[in-house]
C-alpha cells in the first residue's frame, strides 16, 4: 500500500469516527473531507497537511510526538475532549492561514506599507493579543551610525507618545541583539524591565502610554534585519513562546511587503510627479499612456483619425510692439491659460504653443466617436471666452483681442517625433497643415471647419454657410464652413464679440 493510499485509508477512518459523533457540517469534518478529496484527486495542499499534523501533535503529550494518522487509539471516554481540542486547534490554525493569506493578497495588490499595517491592526485581534502595534526601520545616518526610526503606530488609546519620526541609535540598544540573532523578544513586565534599564527612553515612553507587555519581531529580508514590528499590550504576562511562531510569520510577510511597497511607493510618487509636470502640457490620458508604456519610449507613430484645432490672435504682434516684453508675456499667459483650460476640459491635448497661436488635437492617444463634436464645442467656448480674456487685460493699452479658429478632421500620424535625446508626442500630416490654412482664412471671432469636420457634426452643428476658398499649397478650391453653434449635448452658440 502506497503512502497516499495509507493516508486516504486513515482519513476515511477518522471521518467515519467523527461523523458518528459530530454534525456533518462541523468545520473539522468538512476540513477532513476536503483533505480526503484532495488526496483522492491528487490536489493535496501540503501546507494544510502540515497544519493538521501540528494540530494533532499539540493535543497529545510532547513525548509521544503523535499524529492523528498514526497515533494510538484514543480511550473512548476521552474521545470527546480530544475531538473538541483538535477541532478548536484546527479552527485557529486555519484562521491563521487565512489571515496570513490576506496579508499576501495585500502585498500582491501593490498596496502601500501603511495600508497593509492598517489591515493587520484592524483584522488580527482574534489571533494576536495587542492594544498597540508599531513598526520601526533601520536607516543609515550621516554619521554612519545606524538609527532606528519609528515609521508607523496605531493603538486603542491616546495619545501615542512613541510615534512616527522618533529615532534612536541602534548600537548598544536592546534592539541590537535582536538584529544580530534574528530572534524575537518577549517582555512581559515592562515596568520591571525599565527599572533594570533606566536609560531606555523608548521603554519609558511606552510605560507612560500604559504598555506593560511587548513582543518584538525582527523584519528580515535576504537574511538582513531591516526593522522591527512591536506587538504591545496594556496587561502584564500577555505573551507566551507559543505566540512567537505566528508573530514571526506576520513579521516575515511584512518584511516582504516593505520591500515591495517601498519600490511601489517610489514608482508611484515618481509617476505622480511626472504626471503633474507632464499634465501641464497634455491631458491625463496622454500622460497615462506614456507612463504605462512597458518599454523605453521610441520614435515613430501610427495612423489615427484626429481633429486638429488651430487658434491664433489677430493683429497681436504689431500691437505687442507698444508693450514691454514683461507685459506681452503677461497678456499672452492670460490668453493661453484661459484657452488651455477650455481645451483640457473638452478632452483635447495641447500639441503646441506657437507665439500667440495654439494647436490642439482631439483623438489622441485614444480615438473617440465624439472627437470632432468636442473640438467644435471647444472652439465655440474658446471664442466666447475672449470677453473674459479682454476683461483681464483691460488697462494694458491694448485694444480688444480677437481670435480666428480653424478645424480639420482626417488621418494623421500620431506618435513620438524628434530624436532619441529629445522627443515630443505630436501629430503630423496634410490635415494638420489644412487646419492651419483654414485658420488663416478666419477673421477675428470666426470659426471655420473643413468639409470632413462639418460632415462629422452636421446633425447637430449650426452654420452661417460655406465658402469655396483657394488655400495656399492646394491646387483645387476647398469648401470651408463657418460654425456658429452646436446642439446635442452641448447646446452652445457663439456670442458675437461686440455683444
Amino acid at each position: 500500500m502506497t503512502k497516499r493510499e495509507e493516508t486516504i485509508k486513515h482519513l476515511r477512518t477518522e471521518i467515519a469516527a467523527l461523523e458518528s459523533r459530530l454534525d456533518s457540517k462541523n468545520f473539522l469534518v468538512v476540513a477532513l473531507q476536503e483533505q480526503l478529496h484532495a488526496h483522492e484527486t491528487l490536489t493535496t495542499d501540503d501546507r494544510r497537511n502540515q497544519v493538521f499534523r501540528r494540530a494533532a501533535i499539540d493535543i497529545t503529550p510532547d513525548t509521544l510526538n503523535r499524529e492523528f494518522s498514526n497515533s494510538e487509539p484514543v480511550i473512548l471516554k476521552n474521545m470527546s475532549d480530544a475531538l473538541i481540542a483538535l477541532g478548536g486547534r484546527l479552527d485557529f490554525k486555519f484562521a491563521e492561514i487565512k489571515a496570513l493569506n490576506e496579508i499576501t493578497d495585500k502585498i500582491n495588490s501593490g498596496m502601500f506599507f501603511d495600508e497593509v499595517l492598517d489591515h493587520v491592526y484592524e483584522n488580527f485581534h482574534a489571533l494576536i493579543p495587542y492594544d498597540r502595534i508599531g513598526v520601526a526601520l533601520i536607516e543609515n545616518s550621516d554619521s554612519a551610525r545606524p538609527l532606528i526610526r519609528a515609521q508607523w503606530a496605531r493603538s486603542q488609546y491616546k495619545p501615542i507618545l512613541l510615534n512616527k519620526g522618533y529615532a534612536a541609535t541602534l548600537k548598544n540598544s536592546s534592539l541590537q541583539k535582536i538584529s544580530i540573532t534574528h530572534e524575537p523578544r518577549i517582555i512581559n513586565n515592562l515596568e520591571k524591565y525599565l527599572k533594570k534599564n533606566p536609560k531606555s527612553h523608548s521603554s519609558r515612553l511606552m510605560v507612560k502610554e500604559g504598555i506593560r507587555s511587548s513582543l518584538t519581531c525582527p523584519l528580515v529580508t535576504k537574511d538582513n534585519v531591516i526593522g522591527f514590528i512591536f506587538f504591545s499590550s496594556l496587561e502584564v504576562d500577555t505573551y507566551k513562546n507559543q505566540h512567537i511562531g505566528l508573530f514571526s510569520q506576520v513579521a516575515g510577510e511584512l518584511a516582504i511587503t516593505l520591500e515591495k511597497s517601498r519600490a511601489y511607493e517610489d514608482l508611484y510618487l515618481r509617476n505622480e510627479f511626472i504626471k503633474k509636470v507632464f499634465g501641464q502640457y497634455v491631458t491625463n490620458e496622454v500622460a497615462e499612456a506614456v507612463l504605462s508604456n512597458d518599454g523605453p519610449l521610441t520614435l515613430g507613430g501610427e495612423r489615427r483619425k484626429v481633429t486638429v484645432l488651430m487658434a491664433d490672435l489677430r493683429g497681436f504682434t504689431p500691437m505687442s510692439e507698444k508693450l514691454s516684453p514683461e507685459e506681452v508675456v503677461d497678456a499672452l499667459n492670460i490668453f493661453l491659460g484661459t484657452m488651455t483650460e477650455i481645451v483640457m476640459n473638452h478632452g483635447g491635448n495641447i500639441d503646441n504653443f506657437i507665439g500667440d497661436a495654439i494647436m490642439a488635437v482631439f483623438g489622441i492617444p485614444v480615438s473617440k466617436p465624439d472627437d470632432a463634436e468636442r473640438a467644435v464645442a471647444c472652439a465655440i467656448e474658446m471664442q466666447n471666452a475672449m470677453a473674459f480674456v479682454n476683461a483681464k487685460i483691460e488697462g494694458r493699452e491694448l485694444p480688444a483681442l480677437s481670435m480666428g479658429i480653424g478645424l480639420s478632421t482626417g488621418e494623421a500620424v500620431a506618435g513620438n517625433i524628434g530624436s532619441e535625446m529629445r522627443m515630443k508626442y505630436s501629430v503630423i500630416g496634410a490635415m494638420v497643415n489644412l487646419s492651419a490654412r483654414i485658420e488663416g482664412m478666419a477673421s477675428g471671432g470666426q470659426i471655420f471647419a473643413s468639409e470632413a469636420t462639418f460632415d462629422e457634426v452636421q446633425g447637430i452643428v449650426r452654420s452661417a454657410g460655406h465658402l469655396n476658398v483657394q488655400l495656399k499649397g492646394l491646387s483645387q478650391p476647398v469648401p470651408i464652413h463657418e460654425i456658429t453653434g452646436i446642439g446635442g449635448n452641448y447646446n452652445l452658440d457663439k456670442v458675437m464679440q461686440n455683444d
